[in-house]
């Protein structure tokens, strides 16, 4: 091949057949259809559409509810009565706190905690007017249900009620409704600890400035017999004398034939709410723990 050739040239020597018998060599250039451009297609056809005017999106309407000029009343508040949290002053809200208020009191706590009265419950107190009723829950499987519930009130670790023997549970029913009120669970103990009166003042103060209440007692034990193991009211239903009840109860039918003096009853390492009452309970600025 010629040096000089151009590149086409060579390229249709490189692509030619052999030569014939006759010695004449004959060439044959491969030609190919040109690709289109995807690029000037797209620029083409946007070039004629830029002349047409496109629809405008509509503008989507929205309405001013309130103005939030810093006023104290609208805010965010967590309702100290079911725990829900609602943007005070907010019609929407207020409203929806309503409802959700007025059905927490009526329900209960732990999504409506109830209980069917067995037909031969062990009654053990009454209200005056006949709606609340105390009973001895003997049944195990119902004595744990109602356990669980009042572990999450009391944020309690899971099966710290029911992870000892010989436990018997007290609890407040509402006829009507069906719906546990209060419960407490006892245990038989042989002594317990008594507190220390500076520590309970510790804890009051700690408490109130959110630190916890924990309760501090001496090395000294002294007898006791009632252990009161987990005690809890709904807050609807404090300040009725539901948890005197329960504890009265647990004094007389705790230890057959012998009704234990308050001075022998001792409690678990109490809320702030159980310590204060404790102390109205034994009505001594000391109680015992175990």
């Amino acid at each position: 091949a010629d040096a000089d050739a151009s590149p086409t040239a060579r390229a249709s020597f490189a692509s030619s057949t052999p030569p014939s018998s006759s010695g004449a060599a004959k060439t044959y250039t491969r030609r190919t259809k040109p690709k289109a451009r995807l690029s000037s297609v797209k620029a083409e056809r946007d070039s004629a559409t830029d002349g047409a005017a496109r629809p405008a999106k509509a503008a989507k309407a929205s309405t001013q509810m309130c103005l939030d000029l810093g006023q104290a009343s609208l805010r965010h508040v967590s309702c100290a009565t079911c725990g829900l949290v609602y943007a005070k002053g907010d019609p929407s809200d207020e409203k929806t706190h309503a409802k959700y208020h007025e059905k927490f009191i009526v329900d209960g706590a732990s999504g409506g905690m109830t209980l069917k009265l067995p037909t031969n419950a062990r009654v053990v107190w009454t209200s005056d007017d006949g709606d609340v009723t105390c009973i001895i829950l003997d049944e195990a499987s119902k004595v744990e249900r109602v356990a669980r519930g009042v572990e999450r009130e009391l944020i309690m670790p899971e099966n710290f009620v029911c992870s000892t023997s010989g436990l018997k549970a007290f609890v407040c029913v509402a006829k009507k409704s069906n719906k546990v009120l209060a419960a407490l669970f006892a245990e038989k103990i042989s002594g317990a600890f008594r507190t220390l009166e500076e520590s309970i003042d510790e804890a009051k103060t700690r408490s109130t400035g959110g630190g916890g209440s924990t309760v501090k007692c001496g090395i000294v034990e002294e007898k006791a017999m009632c252990g009161v193991r987990a005690i809890w009211t709904h807050a609807s239903a404090r300040k009725k004398g539901y948890a005197r009840a329960m504890l009265n109860a647990m004094r007389a039918h705790l230890v057959p034939g012998y009704v234990v003096p308050v001075k022998e009853c001792a409690f678990t390492q109490p809320t702030e709410a159980g310590a204060a009452l404790a102390l109205r309970y034994c009505d001594d600025a000391t109680f015992l723990v175990y």
